[in-house]
């Protein structure tokens, strides 16, 4: 017998993207086929087989021809996504917000296929509101989460994360007591899309850092592909052995072998910390809507397990300040790792996708 169909839309950046593929995992892992409908950005973050990519635009565009050429993308999406349901069937259909998730739900809602949203802040943008209402369901990550419309069911149940995030080991005290040569690791996340900033203070900070803190250092940085030669070179000048990628594609390998990290405050990345248990200084992208991405760090910070860091304020000496004290406090690392787990959501991807079969009115 044909497995029942679970459509799945995500698009953009990691942020809807991740938590798409954790709930997919999820269904498949239930004994469910399932389909992720996705844009250009986001199929680049996803695994090559199993998505198919629509055109996506943004009912929101200001500027006549601007929004007339996102109008007629936003068409383009919702036939090809309606051609593709009434074709594959799917039983429900399970967005992840942002614009390229319009055209599928919006093709669910023609068709009458059952749909839910999931938020992944704290806070719900434009779109997210006009999609909340489109569905009628909304999962979200937080309580209290803030700007959802009336009359839509809401059910609290977290960030969803990838499975294999959960099974980094607990950060080891000992371990990070060793004082031999490369033994702490400092990793450095920028979003899906490499914050620039980093290839510079970082680098700045680690180089104010006592020559021999400096030796036990081995650097695992993310970066926009046109400065990966210069941050290779100056990290060399400094005798620090680094892997600097535009894109690490095996993140719960990468967390599992942090020390400490240097993270934007995506709600993805913040999730991913949390079921990973590994402390972070979080700095928040200071031009994310509603600035949603300090909400999130606050979450961390509120547990124990991260510091949050205003871009603002934020210098090199400031920043080699917070790496000297805590790289050289074993105990603040392990307890802060054990503390961020604390806010991890373990369950949020198996309950995602029970609400959905649940509105399917199917079982595996």
């Amino acid at each position: 017998a044909q497995r029942p169909l679970i459509a799945l839309a995500a698009g953009g950046t990691g942020g809807h993207v991740f938590p798409a593929l954790a709930v997919a995992e999820a269904l498949q892992r239930g004994g469910f086929d399932t389909l992720m409908l996705t844009d250009r950005r986001g199929a680049r973050l996803m695994p090559p087989a199993g998505h198919i990519t629509l055109p996506a635009g943004s009912p929101f565009q200001t500027g006549l021809l601007r929004r007339m050429r996102a109008v007629g993308a936003l068409a383009a999406g919702t036939f090809a996504a309606l051609a593709i349901m009434i074709r594959r069937r799917p039983r429900v259909m399970i967005g992840f917000g942002g614009y390229p998730a319009f055209a599928p739900l919006l093709a669910a809602r023609l068709l009458g296929t059952p749909s839910l949203l999931h938020e992944q802040n704290a806070f719900l943008g434009r779109a997210n509101r006009l999609l909340a209402r489109w569905t009628g369901n909304l999962a979200i990550s937080w309580d209290g989460t803030i700007n959802v419309p009336p009359a839509v069911t809401t059910r609290t149940l977290g960030m969803p994360v990838r499975a294999t995030f959960f099974d980094s080991p607990a950060l080891a005290e000992k371990a990070l007591i060793d004082k031999t040569d490369n033994c702490l690791t400092l990793t450095v996340i920028g979003g899906s899309l490499g914050a620039g900033i980093f290839a510079d203070l970082v680098p700045d900070a680690i180089s104010r850092l006592d020559a021999p803190l400096r030796r036990r250092l081995t650097v695992t940085q993310q970066c926009r592909a046109e400065q990966q030669t210069t941050l290779l070179a100056r990290y060399a000048g400094m005798d620090i052995s680094a892997d600097i990628r535009p894109f690490f594609d095996d993140m719960p390998v990468i967390l599992a072998n942090s020390h400490l990290v240097i993270s934007r405050a995506g709600a993805s990345s913040v999730a991913e910390l949390a079921a990973a248990g590994r402390p972070a200084l979080l700095v928040p992208f200071a031009g994310a809507m509603d600035d949603h991405q300090t909400k999130n760090a606050k979450q961390l910070e509120s547990v124990g397990g991260g510091q949050c860091l205003a871009e603002a304020e934020l210098t090199a000496e400031k920043l080699a300040a917070h790496l000297s004290a805590m790289l050289q406090d074993p105990a603040r690392l392990a307890a802060m790792g054990k503390a961020a787990r604390n806010l991890a959501a373990a369950s949020a991807a198996a309950d995602i996708a029970d609400w959905a079969i649940e509105l399917g009115g199917v079982g595996a």
